[in-house]
């Protein structure tokens, strides 16, 4: 007797936990209609729906599925994050790196100020050294000029060797020329690197000063 009353228990005990798990849906279908189950039928799963307990309270909202059209976008947006993610690292540690490069390169931001002034002062003296030599450089070009005319008037040949003389002469000068391009623009790099690095610079140092103070 004993043991049917403990047979009858545990079936009641297991119909009892079996009501405890069961699971009621609500959803609402493509034609507006609204449906409740314990299933969900595979044709009705792309619906949003809602799971409810025994008390009739909402314990779970399962969005719908998604589109082909809306995986698709998803997908994209997730690609988009995480290449931002990806790009966001590269230049932090771009940064990084730069930031160590100036603090390593310079002791204070008068250093700075120095070696960009030495530095101008140099191609400027490269400058007027060139400008001096243009200088001359034109004077032989029009004395060698002026004599190789004086020849032909005369009816003296002008010899191959005078006429490369004069050549070489010219390319002196073309020489000359250029490099006064080439070192007044290099001045304007200097003054925009030096510029740039101070900036950098202070940033750098005023970050980590106030990183300090905290």
């Amino acid at each position: 007797m004993k043991l049917f009353h403990l047979i009858v228990m545990l079936m009641l005990m297991l119909v009892m936990a079996h009501a405890a798990e069961a699971k009621m849906y609500k959803w609402v279908d493509e034609n507006g209609k609204v449906h409740y189950s314990d299933k969900v039928p595979p044709d009705q799963v792309e619906h949003a729906r809602e799971r409810i307990g025994e008390t009739g309270v909402v314990e779970e909202k399962i969005k719908r599925a998604l589109t082909d059209e809306e995986k698709i976008a998803m997908a994209a947006q997730l690609k988009q994050e995480q290449e931002a993610a990806l790009q966001a690292k590269l230049d932090a540690e771009k940064e990084a790196k730069e930031r160590n490069k100036i603090l390593m390169s310079y002791s204070s931001a008068e250093q700075i100020k120095r070696l960009k002034g030495e530095r101008i002062s140099a191609l400027e003296r490269n400058i007027q050294t060139a400008k001096d030599n243009l200088v001359i450089q034109e004077k032989n070009h029009a004395d060698l000029m002026k004599r190789a005319a004086d020849k032909e008037r005369s009816g003296e040949l002008v010899s191959e060797t005078f006429l490369n003389q004069i050549q070489q002469v010219k390319e002196q000068i073309d020489y000359q020329k250029q490099f006064i391009v080439d070192k007044t623009n290099e001045i304007a790099v200097t003054e925009t690197k030096y510029d740039d690095e101070l900036k950098k610079y202070n940033k750098y140092t005023a970050d980590t000063d106030e990183a300090e103070s905290n």
